[in-house]
């Protein structure tokens, strides 16, 4: 039987939701690899469905590049599901943009991993 992949672009209210999660919220566009913009990035996020190994996130690259004009993207999970999450520079308007974990969540999973130590 085939591997049926789905994909759904998500809405923006779909996005708040997810954003009010920690583990979204935590890691989030930081720069732009080509002009160096740090600023607000334009996001779009994807729910994937039927992915079940790693050359069905290689197809699922090239159907980004091909049918949504993303070169640049990376994959994230939510308990089972999972997403396909790409930014936008606001400046030169480049699709290579960094992610980062944010400064307050490293220093809390620090934090963490001092008293667990103590």
């Amino acid at each position: 039987m085939k591997n049926i992949i789905r994909v759904r672009e998500l809405s923006e209210r779909e996005i708040e939701k997810l954003d009010k999660r920690k583990g979204f919220r935590d890691f989030r566009s930081v720069e732009c690899a080509d002009c160096g913009f740090k600023g607000t990035f334009p996001r779009r996020l994807f729910l994937v469905e039927g992915i079940k190994d790693e050359s069905d996130r290689g197809i699922l690259r090239l159907n980004m590049k091909q049918n949504h004009g993303i070169e640049y993207c990376f994959f994230r999970t939510a308990g089972k599901r999972e997403f396909i999450e790409t930014a936008f520079c606001s400046q030169c308007d480049s699709n290579n943009v960094v992610f980062d974990i944010t400064p307050d969540a490293l220093i809390k999973a620090i934090r963490k991993i001092n008293k667990n130590f103590l």
